[in-house]
């Protein structure tokens, strides 16, 4: 017979395992250093490398592809001291956050060429009346000042005869920044755009480089009014000269009567819808002119009238040839006779950014050939560009004063039609040979400079164009898109669609939901 324990409990227990010791406290003290060397190099890959992105969807926070192309252009690069930029704004200024967002953009790309200072007039007086000292200014509205001087502490009202350094400071009034257009009720006015880029990209270039260059324009072979260069009603000049002033260069009207030459400190030349034709003698002296190194001539043909016979005939020794057509859709339904989707032709580097995409052209057009066989034209070395192309869904109709106009093989020229076209005489690829290349700009459109007429892609174009010709290539590609509105571009489908939603659809749903809450409450 067994046993039994004395203590039952006891036999059931069982025995504890002993306490886990920590064997390895090195282990520990190693992971801990990991960590916090991870900390330290975090923070320092934080305090080092700055990274920003913009996650809106128009990317409003974010400056163009333009001014980030001058910001690192050797103009700015190569400075010794920095671009001062003064943005004396109130704060309780609208917009301040974003405009304020786009300066810091500016110092960023610039890798420390542009230094913006933040002042409050109202609330930092002393400053103000400082800023005031030096500028000779007074505060009186929102400001922006761009001093590109090597010293930019120095008084301004010092300087004394040629004011050399008083070239390189632009002052920005703030109420330009912002666009206004009439509210739909036309009784005030409303906020539609921002241009502080635009501003602020052309004033740091123009700052940087001082005095303007001049860009003449044949007054009396143009067609625009010489009295419209001082006034201030929106034409074709207007917008040539801002476009101008945009890549820091003056628009100057000269007439070619009783002219013996271009004047030496020419930047460039433009002959604008060609409305006159060319006495021989003045032929001859845009000959002479082209010859020179780095000439520079725009050319925008009238399509209203047949090209003039000695200005057709210098473009055709050139190797380009205007002809004596109007584009036009061959199967247009309802558009306008004239209206044209052109397509930017993949050709000069500098137009890179615009290669393959459209734009509308209003208005009528001339379509161009080029000689680019002709062995006269490898003689002289010149090399053609196409810039605007057309589909084959358009023609040149020859008999254009006739309607309705129908497309005639034999008579009219087959798309795809070229609209624009540039080219270079000399090798430009060549340094060596650089300065002795002449560049030359034609199109056979001019409204599309009309100020109510002109798309923000075509304002670019020719700004690119000017720039390429008069060696500001820096300026090249898109500009900014700073819209304070939203915009909703609507086919007749899509209006039709949005119309039965809101008169039909709309009800129904508000009749569901009210259907779903008394059957709710019934039981």
């Amino acid at each position: 017979m067994s046993e039994a324990p004395d203590n039952p409990a006891a036999a059931t227990e069982s025995p504890l395992p002993p306490a886990r010791k920590v064997r390895r406290p090195w282990m520990t003290w190693i992971k801990l250093f990991l960590l916090f060397l991870i900390v330290v190099c975090l923070n320092y890959v934080g305090c080092h490398e700055y990274y920003r992105r913009d996650l809106t969807e128009d990317q409003r926070y974010e400056i163009s592809q333009q001014s980030i192309n001058m910001l690192k252009s050797p103009e700015i690069q190569n400075r010794k001291t920095p671009v001062k930029i003064t943005f004396a704004f109130l704060r309780t200024t609208q917009n301040y956050t974003r405009m304020r967002s786009l300066l810091e953009e500016y110092e960023r790309y610039s890798n420390g060429k542009v230094k913006v200072e933040y002042v409050d007039p109202l609330r930092q007086p002393n400053k103000a009346r400082e800023i005031a000292n030096i500028y000779g200014i007074e505060f009186k509205k929102n400001l922006v000042i761009i001093d590109a001087r090597e010293d930019t502490e120095k008084a301004l009202k010092t300087f004394e005869g040629t004011q050399a350094d008083a070239a390189h400071v632009r002052i920005l009034p703030g109420d330009a920044f912002v666009v206004y257009a009439p509210s739909p009720d036309g009784k005030s006015m409303k906020a539609v755009a921002l241009q502080i880029e635009d501003m602020m990209t052309a004033g740091i270039y123009g700052a940087a480089n001082g005095e303007p260059r001049k860009m003449y324009i044949a007054a009396d072979k143009s067609n625009f009014n010489e009295a419209l260069s001082n006034s201030q009603e929106e034409s074709i000049f207007t917008t040539l000269g801002k476009i101008c002033r945009s890549v820091n260069l003056q628009l100057v009207p000269i007439r070619m009567s009783g002219l013996k030459e271009i004047p030496e400190d020419a930047a460039g030349f433009m002959i604008i819808g060609s409305k006159y034709d060319l006495s021989p003698q003045e032929a001859e002296v845009l000959q002479r002119y082209w010859a020179r190194p780095n000439a520079a001539i725009l050319v925008m043909l009238e399509p209203q009238q047949d090209t003039p016979k000695q200005l057709y005939r210098f473009l055709r020794e050139q190797g380009l040839r205007p002809q004596n057509d109007r584009v036009m859709l061959r199967n247009r339904g309802n558009r306008s006779v004239f209206e044209i989707n052109a397509i930017f032709a993949p050709s000069l580097n500098c137009t890179r950014e615009f290669w393959n995409s459209s734009t509308g052209l209003e208005g009528e057009s001339i379509s161009l050939i080029l000689d680019s066989d002709n062995a006269a034209m490898e003689q002289k070395r010149i090399t053609p560009y196409p810039l605007l192309v057309t589909t084959e869904d358009y023609y040149g109709e020859t008999k254009y004063n006739q309607f309705p106009a129908q497309f005639d093989a034999r008579e009219d020229n087959p798309g795809p039609l070229m609209i624009g076209a540039a080219l270079i005489r000399g090798n430009a690829g060549d340094v060596n040979q650089n300065k002795t290349t002449g560049r030359l700009v034609l199109l056979g459109n001019t409204d599309l400079l009309q100020p109510r007429q002109i798309k923000p892609e075509q304002r670019d174009f020719m700004r690119t164009l000017v720039g390429w010709m008069t060696d500001r290539e820096e300026l090249r590609g898109l500009g900014s898109r700073h819209d304070l509105t939203v915009k909703l571009n609507l086919d007749r489908n899509a209006l039709g669609i949005l119309e039965l939603l809101t008169n039909i659809g709309l009800p129904l749903l508000a009749l569901l939901i009210a259907l779903i809450i008394w059957n709710t409450r019934r039981h």
